[in-house]
């Protein structure tokens, strides 16, 4: 204790102690807040609080730059697309590729008191967040095994999944359940963000009551530091992971380890890679991709000023349009040498809040909903800090449509609902740009099932179908046996409770199809060549 006391003191931070030299705390307690204070690294956190504040107060002029080599997926040639789609699914065939999911927050704000990627977006499946990635991984690895004559078992993929540890037991004990959903006991690693502790305006650490140190998650950009200290980093290395795809648990539409992606961000020699999406309107609060002093940067529509954000081009188009999807690439060398602990931008992000905090006159806790005024800083980093640190970014723009549907709120923009509503108008689409018959109907959400379809490839046997809303297409391996029926085809059609289960049986047959016509662009038919037979 003496020790930890002269640590602290030499700091600046020895209020901490005030309520233990008080006589306030001991037993239990004073093990706690002893434990608590000496997992702090006070060097680096006084640092932290120090370079934040300083940034915070230098007033000199950001100098912003559009991006200007921003592909746009809809212009590009279909057998542009197939290239690197076959680009992605080859370093996918190679073990070259890894999945990793920022999935550190609670579900709170839907109402919901688990993990948000356990939340049940109410599809007609009732699969939670977590199911329906990993489904887009499984059908990625099977893909690729078709295509390099590999079997499904030989193409690895692993998946990286951030926690927090508000979330982190509850998640594992979850995939233990599920039993990783199938995706095998090697192939699911956890690792949890690290915490920091709250400052005061005068950057003091902050007690939550006598024996408690108030500590807030590091933000999603503590990720970097976390994949260090975990351990994840070194094991990518171990398994000869060349290219990590990262993105976030809320959006239900993500195309998870998207081959396309990949195989465009290694066509461009890119170290670290973002998808953006088209701004719609000059006040739109989304971060955005561009150039600051120089660098690669993501720009809070908050640190825009008004004629930057309003600025347009000849053709009317927003000059700063480039909306930040958070759907992120990088090579495993940028994130082991430039995104590792002692590289990392030493400057967070000031987030002034209601703090609970210890009473003054006894150490218990003043709780969040007492306090009329915010009471202290908490430091965030942002996944997007690093993009100054890369040397060559890809940025790929794509449609909010079919790529973006956050879960955010329990109501309104960015809820379940309108996610459900995306996830189902994407699912439709798909199955008629094959050439299914679905009518308009608002009776209920639809959902089209990665297992059988990644992208819309696969389903030229629902031609011709007249199918019923509200439907689930599905494959034979997730179906319940009463959903098989009695007849015969490769695809059976059985209606329970309001719903029309699609289930496809031959799935020889489908992933044959898929490799067909693999490239094919949504809404495009196949028309022989390159983007037909590329496979």
């Amino acid at each position: 204790e003496l020790g930890l006391r002269s640590r602290y003191a030499d700091a600046g931070q020895d209020q901490v102690f005030r309520f233990l030299d008080q006589g306030m705390v001991s037993g239990q307690g004073k093990a706690q807040l002893l434990r608590q204070l000496a997992e702090i690294d006070l060097d680096y956190v006084n640092g932290l609080f120090r370079d934040t504040m300083a940034g915070a107060n230098d007033e000199s002029k950001q100098r912003l730059e559009p991006m200007d080599d921003v592909a746009q997926l809809e212009d590009t040639p279909v057998e542009e697309r197939a290239r690197w789609f076959y680009r992605g699914l080859e370093a996918v065939a190679a073990g070259e590729v890894a999945a990793l999911v920022l999935a550190g927050g609670q579900g709170s704000r839907l109402g919901f008191d688990r993990p948000k990627g356990e939340y049940d977006l109410r599809l007609p499946s009732h699969k939670t967040l977590f199911e329906i990635m990993s489904d887009k991984i499984k059908r990625v690895r099977q893909l690729a095994a078709r295509a390099s004559g590999k079997s499904f078992e030989d193409v690895q993929l692993p998946w990286y999944i951030m926690t927090s540890p508000m979330t982190d037991a509850d998640t594992r004990a979850f995939f233990a359940k599920k039993d990783n959903f199938g995706l095998g006991a090697n192939a699911v690693m956890f690792f949890s963000q690290g915490t920091l502790p709250c400052f005061t305006t005068e950057g003091k650490i902050m007690l939550e009551s006598a024996s408690k140190v108030a500590k807030a998650p590091d933000g999603n950009g503590g990720i970097y530091r976390a994949l260090h200290l975990s351990g994840c980093v070194r094991d990518m290395e171990r398994r000869g992971i060349k290219h990590i795809h990262a993105f976030a648990v809320d959006n239900a539409v993500c195309k998870v380890a998207d081959p396309l992606w990949i195989g465009y961000c290694i066509s461009k020699g890119a170290d670290m890679g973002c998808k953006v999406t088209e701004k719609t309107y000059p006040e739109e609060s989304v971060g955005l991709l561009c150039r600051k002093n120089g660098r690669f940067a993501v720009v809070e529509y908050s640190d825009m000023d008004e004629a930057a954000m309003h600025e347009r081009n000849p053709d009317g188009s927003l000059t700063y349009s480039a909306a930040n999807l958070c759907i992120h690439y990088y090579t495993l060398d940028f994130l082991k040498n430039k995104c590792n602990p002692d590289s990392l931008p030493k400057e967070y992000h000031i987030a002034r809040k209601k703090i609970p905090y210890a009473n003054p006159a006894d150490g218990t806790t003043i709780p969040k909903s007492a306090l009329k005024k915010n009471t202290g800083i908490k430091l965030e980093s942002f996944i997007f800090d690093v993009c100054a640190l890369s040397d060559n970014m890809a940025a790929l723009m794509v449609s909010r449509d079919e790529e973006f549907s956050p879960v955010k709120n329990k109501e309104g923009k960015d809820s379940p609902a309108t996610a459900r509503q995306i996830f189902s108008d994407l699912s439709i689409a798909r199955l008629r740009d094959a050439g299914a018959i679905i009518p308009e109907s608002k009776d209920g959400y639809c959902e089209l099932s990665a297992l059988v379809s990644y992208d819309g490839e696969g389903l030229e046997m629902f031609r011709g179908m007249e199918m019923s809303v509200p439907f689930v297409v599905q494959s034979a391996s997730e179906a319940d046996k009463s959903h098989f029926g009695t007849g015969g085809g490769p695809i059976r059609v059985v209606r329970q409770r309001g719903v029309t289960y699609y289930t496809v049986i031959d799935e020889d047959l489908y992933s044959m199809m898929a490799l067909q016509h693999l490239y094919v662009p949504r809404g495009g038919g196949c028309t022989g060549g390159t983007a037909c037979s590329i496979l």
